[in-house]
């Protein structure tokens, strides 16, 4: 039933349960299919990973079923065979806001009853992104919108993600018991073409297939993660469980030509999304909270692309004045790497910040850049931006940002970039220029790091420089 403290992820309104309250009472639900089972010659047939739970429990027995055949299933499992079971991880995609977690998918392969090797792909998504706008990824954030489990052959994910969308496939293959590979081969019929409600926080494309695999085998539950997990912390998860068996990787064509460059880049090598900081200046301190996915200033050899996937980081300062919220990134997107690999770099901001008069103001920024790598694990780019600000007055301001990003061996990473604004109301802020120099060390575990910033901002009369040193935990 997907439960977490007896609560479903899956929404009330979904066709999935029986009783009007299953979605938060396990016992109506448990009742309320028993009795479904009894006296609904079809129930057994639409509901086949519920009839084995119950049947392995003794909570049912099969002389009280009304008999039937279910030719619809009987084909299903004729046609969609489970030799092998995969967790399939499709790597980022940097233009697009749903995509910056990466998606991820249940690949299943094997001979079908004429002995034809198959193999398809079981996924949950969001029915609209394809033609999505700001509302819809606001209503995904922070409510809801149409989604779905969908079965299909697996082909079809390879020529949306590999070949349409340049996203390389990673290919987890699972150690499930036979017992196991049953119960999901059931649940996934049970689940198929089901209308669901997709929320982007609590209930998305890795916490639906999590769920999946935990009906299959509990041990493939996760309840680890306070806000949500991605796809690569799930894996994280499975790979110290010792659930994985074999990886495979089917990479895109950009993929192709930066492993000929740098080689293959593991996404396993991630270190964990969530990050707390604290940093130290003349004058008071700062405490950011970063629930993210990824920063392009932490070391990591998981990717040939420097990368900002943010989602709710929270900076808050402590000086002389008090305490202020000096930034609030709803959803900050950046990615910086060689145009003959990526294309075009990018970056999309939504954030709330403190102003030159102290106000809380929105901001939105966008741009595109170009970028080169002319050694393993060094980019230098140049970025247009363009965007607007709203406290109260409204700032629309235009910038260029040329940086240099750089490993300095494989646990210390230096990044400066020198950035020009072009204000239309030049009250906003009180630099016309900036210079910012960032470096910073972590171990090999890469669960800490230590970094110091310094940043130079200057108009055609004055001059402000301001250095801080931090230290950050990641968990």
């Amino acid at each position: 039933m997907h439960y977490k403290d007896n609560t479903s992820i899956i929404d009330e309104e979904s066709p999935f349960f029986i009783s009007k309250m299953g979605y938060k009472e396990p016992l109506l639900e448990l009742n309320a299919t028993i009795d479904t089972l009894k006296r609904d010659k079809n129930a057994s047939c639409r509901y086949p990973a519920r009839l084995d739970f119950l049947l392995e429990y003794n909570l049912i027995k099969q002389d009280e079923l009304l008999k039937t055949s279910c030719e619809e299933y009987e084909t299903y499992l004729k046609k969609v065979p489970f030799d092998s079971v995969y967790f399939v991880f499709t790597a980022e995609d940097h233009s697009r806001i749903e995509s910056l977690m990466g998606h991820s998918f249940i690949k299943i392969i094997g001979l079908d009853d004429e002995g034809v090797m198959r193999s398809h792909s079981f996924l949950f998504t969001a029915l609209i992104f394809n033609d999505a706008n700001v509302v819809d990824y606001a209503r995904a954030l922070f409510g809801g919108i149409d989604g779905s489990y969908q079965l299909a052959p697996y082909s079809a994910a390879v020529d949306t993600y590999v070949n349409l969308q340049k996203r390389s496939l990673w290919e987890f293959e699972l150690n499930l018991s036979p017992k196991a590979k049953t119960r999901l081969r059931k649940h996934m019929w049970e689940l198929k073409s089901t209308p669901i409600v997709y929320k982007f926080i609590t209930n998305n494309c890795n916490t639906a297939v999590e769920m999946v695999l935990g009906v299959a085998d509990k041990t493939f539950s996760d309840d680890k993660y306070w806000l949500f997990s991605t796809p690569v912390e799930y894996l994280q998860e499975l790979s110290r469980k010792d659930k994985i068996k074999s990886v495979s990787m089917q990479p895109s064509k950009n993929d192709k030509e930066g492993i000929a460059r740098f080689g293959v880049h593991y996404p396993l090598d991630m270190p964990s999304a969530s990050r707390m900081a604290i940093e130290g200046f003349d004058g008071g301190f700062r405490l950011s909270m970063l629930p993210s996915y990824r920063d392009k200033r932490t070391i990591s050899n998981s990717s040939a692309i420097e990368y900002d996937s943010k989602i709710f980081e929270l900076i808050v300062k402590f000086d002389k004045e008090g305490v202020n919220l000096e930034r609030f990134n709803l959803i900050a997107m950046e990615s910086i790497g060689d145009y003959r690999i990526i294309g075009l770099s990018k970056v999309f901001r939504l954030a709330l910040e403190e102003s030159r008069q102290k106000y809380l103001g929105g901001v939105f920024e966008w741009g595109r850049g170009v970028g080169f790598s002319p050694l393993n694990g060094t980019t230098v780019y140049t970025m247009g931006k363009i965007g607007a600000i709203y406290d109260g007055k409204a700032d629309f301001f235009a910038a260029a940002n040329t940086g240099i990003i750089t490993y300095l061996g494989a646990n210390a990473k230096l990044l400066a970039s020198y950035e020009y604004f072009w204000d239309s109301n030049v009250k906003y802020r009180d630099f016309k220029k900036q210079l910012n120099i960032f470096a910073v060390y972590a171990p090999l575990s890469l669960d800490w790091d230590i970094y110091t910033e310094l940043e130079l901002k200057h108009d055609e009369i004055n001059s402000r420089l301001n250095a801080s040193i931090g230290f950050s935990i990641y968990f």
